[in-house]
């Protein structure tokens, strides 16, 4: 047995041994505020286009599994997909940057469909999540950042794997299973991020979740493997691992989802504190005529979210230039609203974003989520900001409240004060039965 495929079976092992009680309390906090995040963000997202496009598309023969904030019942594969579409629709979800993707849009939704066929428990649920992304994590470090440098998608390429590891944990398979369920999902791993800004990039998460599960139970039912997928000569490792030759030390965190980030604003991880900055600018500036906007970023926003003169709100949340002046201008980016077509023709808006340049500092790589900006008003001020989004929030209580506030402004509207409250309290409960988040309530009438 070589080196990397012990090691592998070591940390499934671990894995595998876990229990969601014996959790520290953060880590245990931070699975019910994914999932928490993650409902809100599939609710809303079930009106957007990408939903919408993919539900034609797919056209689902009739079944028993409720595809989220959807009218139609569908086969437990075609849900699957559906549901994690619908999460990350919104490009609102949470996102991981040991993955270099989006978590909880990749795992949710197998879990949500193989743990409602078994009558799991919310902790039940939240157990195999919490081992699902450790597993997506271990396999990232062995191929980040060049994997994702060189184009693949975190939340399509690691995500199966979190989405086979946490489905192989809720079936409870053995540690054979494990690996094979693994192979399985490395053989199905894609997700480019060219598609950034188009309905390609929530079928990243769809597929992740659906390949994942499918792996799983592909492995149940008795088909096998060896670690061959990943550890092989040609396998996952070499061939999408862009040249990488030792895997990167971990995060620091006692498990991995515990370095997990949340969105505030609509739009990119990476633009998050460009938004930040625009709003204290905003309020600095108070009201004075703006002559020229500079943003400085890591070089590898050049190709995620560089967008200058973005088409639709899909592209606006891939925006630098966008999601500057929207918040110079105050709107609210954690509002769908906002990137309205209405609001990206306005005069007031075009004029601002087109005094936007956008800068590259290669001290700022590795480190996406934090920019610099520098605004020059028409009386010469210069007022300069430094802000960064890179480091998960330490007061837990605060978050909650603030991931709170986010999925009421998403799902109040849609489904009515009660049915979110219910939502938001069974989401926090670790002895609540799945079901009792009442998934088949949870359609829009739309």
């Amino acid at each position: 047995m070589n080196g990397v495929l012990t090691a592998l079976r070591t940390e499934a092992a671990r894995c595998r041994d876990m229990r969601f009680g014996e959790l520290p309390n953060r880590t245990r906090t931070t699975a019910h505020h994914s999932l928490l995040d993650w409902l809100g963000c599939a609710v809303a997202g079930a009106t957007e286009d990408a939903s919408r496009l993919a539900l034609e598309a797919l056209a689902p023969d009739p079944g028993s599994h409720v595809v989220i904030g959807s009218r139609p019942v569908a086969g437990w594969r075609d849900a699957i997909l559906l549901n994690g579409v619908h999460g990350h629709a919104l490009d609102f979800d949470d996102m991981l940057p040991e993955i270099q993707g989006h978590p909880s849009a990749a795992v949710f939704p197998a879990l949500f469909i193989l743990g409602d066929d078994r009558g799991s428990t919310v902790a039940e649920v939240l157990e195999a999540y919490v081992a699902g992304v450790e597993i997506g994590a271990w396999v990232a470090r062995r191929v980040m950042p060049e994997h994702y440098d060189v184009g693949w998608h975190g939340t399509g390429t690691m995500g199966v794997f979190a989405a086979a590891a946490a489905c192989a944990k809720l079936l409870d398979l053995d540690e054979d299973q494990w690996i094979s369920a693994l192979d399985f999902a490395a053989t199905q791993s894609a997700g480019l991020r060219s598609l950034f800004g188009t309905p390609g990039k929530p079928l990243h998460a769809g597929k992740s979740a659906e390949a994942g599960a499918l792996a799983a139970r592909l492995s149940r039912a008795g088909a096998v493997s060896h670690g061959q997928g990943l550890t092989a000569e040609r396998g996952f490792f070499t061939v999408y691992g862009a040249g990488k030759t030792a895997p990167a030390e971990p995060a620091g965190n006692t498990w991995a989802l515990d370095g997990v980030l949340y969105k505030v604003y609509a739009s990119c991880y990476m633009t998050q504190s460009v938004v930040d900055g625009a709003l204290e600018m905003r309020e600095r500036a108070g009201g004075a005529p703006i002559t020229a906007i500079e943003v400085t970023v890591s070089p590898k926003l050049r190709d995620v979210c560089a967008i200058e003169d973005p088409q639709n709100a899909n592209e606006a949340k891939f925006s630098v230039h966008a999601t500057t002046a929207l918040g110079l201008l105050g709107h609210d980016l954690a509002s769908e609203q906002t990137f309205s077509p209405e609001a990206l023709a306005g005069a007031g808006y075009r004029a601002l974003r087109e005094r936007v340049t956008l800068t590259y500092d290669d001290q700022l790589a590795g480190n996406e989520p934090r920019s610099r900006m520098r605004v020059e008003l028409d009386s010469g001020t210069v007022l300069e900001t430094d802000r960064d989004r890179g480091l998960p929030e330490r007061d837990l209580a605060a978050r909650e409240a603030t991931l709170t506030r986010k999925v009421r402004g998403l799902v109040e509207p849609l489904l009515g004060s009660r049915a979110v409250t219910d939502l938001i309290a069974t989401a926090l409960d670790p002895s609540s039965a799945l079901g009792d988040l009442r998934l088949g309530d949870l359609r829009l009438d739309t």
